[in-house]
C-alpha cells in the first residue's frame, strides 16, 4: 500500500540552541492537517518528532488508508530537510547560523 502524494509545509520554528519547536502542514487531498513538533539537532540533523493533535487525527483517518504510514513519513521528509519553508501571512522569514 502506497500513500497518496502530499506535501509538507513548516510555518513556524523557534530559534532554540539544541532543540527547536516546529509547527506546519501537510496539504493532501485538497485539504490541509496542521501537526507540530519538535526538532533536535538541526533540520537534517539527529531527530525529529511530529505530534498531530486528535482532531487531526481524525482529519487523517478520513484521508489516507493508514495514518500510521503517513506519520512516518513525514517524520522522515523532515529529517531529510524535504519540505517547503513559508512563513505564517504576516511573518518574515529569518534564520540564523551558529557562531553569528
Amino acid at each position: 500500500m502506497s500513500l497518496p502524494q502530499y506535501r509538507v509545509v513548516v510555518d513556524y520554528v523557534s530559534e532554540g540552541e539544541v532543540a527547536n519547536l516546529v509547527k506546519g502542514y501537510v496539504e493532501l487531498k485538497g485539504r490541509k492537517v496542521r501537526f507540530s513538533g519538535v526538532a533536535y539537532g538541526r533540520f537534517g540533523g539527529q531527530n525529529f518528532s511530529p505530534q498531530f493533535s486528535a482532531a487531526a487525527k481524525r482529519a487523517l483517518k478520513a484521508l489516507v488508508e493508514n495514518p500510521d504510514a503517513l506519520e512516518e513519513d513525514l517524520q522522515l521528509r523532515l529529517v531529510r530537510g524535504e519540505f517547503d519553508a513559508e512563513p505564517r501571512p504576516g511573518e518574515v522569514h529569518h534564520h540564523q547560523h551558529l557562531g553569528q
